[in-house]
């Protein structure tokens, strides 16, 4: 606690000068040093000073006790994903602001509220918060910058920015450093970002690291959340029979510890699975449990029924998907998802044997929005070889040859 730097604070938002303060306790100059952190007061001294401002050393001594308990339980929240602990804590901690900036806690504090902007997903005030934090790093102790390195790691793979964030995020892992309770978030978000970055590999070594920190921990919520990561990059790694063994340890653990919101999305995995296997009917079996058990106000609800109309229309169910297609365009346009009514529209285009208009529908709406956006690679990647396949179909060689550099 620099207890110096308290007792100006309060000197100076009390409007006293250091002679008012100081007299009958300790001379000018003396107190001077006591307020610059220069010189160390005895117990006495401080008592009178902090007793003329109306302060109790024995309640600045149990705050300080309660700012690092309120610490500790802050990032445990985290951890361990209690989201409706998280904003408690943090509101408890605001209260003592008036003393966290004098204690060695000060930049800690600054640091877990970046973490909460992340973990709710406010990436602006998180932005805003890291540019403040990043002009004090060289005040930082050797934990707090790696805290801010990996934090803004963190913000930068949530804002699309994958490529920064894995090349941070992996510079990291070089330091060799002990991340005792950090262990398991640091390696599931290292994990996250290899497997976007088709790294399937590396994504399923960090993922078991991950995963034995979450064990060693009991956090059986974020265990299920790494056997879902690992689930799918096993998935994409096309070792299926992992894949599908992870899925079966998730369902047992998702009913077992009541976590039945993840239900919808691990059925929607299996069917993607399945589909991956050209196990159609089985995929559309899944996709179709998971939207019965799925709330129909969120984009999951539209890309599991986006699932079912594709898997429809993959199996020659051509009026069943028809009934799905529209369904998700109407849906799409109540929610304002742009891509999802588009690829509605190029579907319905074919169901109504308007191949020609679909395929300049692809070209001239679907292929230029989904080339923008970095979440929509996949679907970009996909629109793209099919318009290459027609154009190769339509002896239109050169047509063809862009759209494959396109889908690459």
């Amino acid at each position: 606690m620099q207890i110096g730097s308290l007792i100006k604070y309060h000197r100076t938002k009390k409007g006293i000068t250091q002679r008012e303060l100081a007299m009958g306790i300790c001379s000018i100059p003396h107190l001077s040093k006591i307020e610059n952190n220069a010189k160390d007061a005895n117990k006495e001294t401080l008592r009178l000073l902090l007793e003329r401002l109306s302060i109790n050393l024995q309640d600045v001594e149990k705050s300080e006790q309660n700012i690092r308990h309120l610490l500790k339980e802050f990032l445990d929240h985290i951890q361990y994903y209690e989201k409706e602990k998280i904003t408690e804590a943090l509101n408890q901690l605001e209260n003592y602001e008036d003393i966290i900036i004098f204690t060695d806690y000060a930049y800690m504090y600054e640091l877990y509220r970046l973490r909460y902007y992340i973990f709710i997903n406010d990436y602006n005030k998180g932005e805003e918060q890291l540019k403040w934090l990043q002009t004090q790093k060289q005040n930082f102790s050797q934990q707090e910058q790696f805290l801010l390195s990996y934090f803004e790691g963190l913000l930068l793979i949530l804002r699309g920015k994958y490529f920064e964030g894995d090349e941070l995020l992996s510079l990291l892992v070089q330091e060799d450093r002990r991340l005792g309770s950090l262990e398991g978030e640091f390696y599931y978000h290292l994990s996250f970002v290899k497997g976007y970055l088709k790294q399937h590999s590396q994504a399923i070594h960090y993922g078991k690291i991950s995963l034995q920190a979450y064990n060693e921990h009991y956090n059986f919520k974020r265990i299920l959340h790494v056997l879902m990561m690992l689930a799918i990059n096993y998935s994409h790694a096309k070792l299926y029979d992992e894949a599908l063994e992870m899925y079966s340890h998730l369902i047992r653990n998702a009913e077992m510890f009541n976590q039945l919101d993840l239900l919808p999305r691990i059925y929607n995995n299996i069917g993607n699975l399945h589909e991956a296997m050209d196990n159609l009917s089985i995929a559309l079996a899944y996709f179709k449990k998971s939207i019965s058990l799925m709330p129909k106000e969120n984009e999951s609800y539209l890309f599991c029924l986006y699932n079912v109309a594709y898997t429809e229309y993959a199996l020659e169910l051509w009026e069943e998907s028809k009934d799905s297609f529209e369904l998700l365009k109407e849906e799409a346009t109540k929610m304002r998802v742009i891509h999802i009514r588009l690829f509605s529209l190029f579907y319905l285009k074919l169901l109504n044997d308007k191949k020609n208009d679909a395929m300049a529908f692809l070209e001239e709406k679907v292929i230029p929005y989904t080339a923008n956006l970095v979440e929509l690679r996949g679907a970009h990647e996909h629109f793209s070889n099919l318009l290459a396949d027609y154009y190769k179909k339509e002896n239109k060689f050169e047509k063809a040859v862009q759209f494959i550099v396109k889908g690459e």
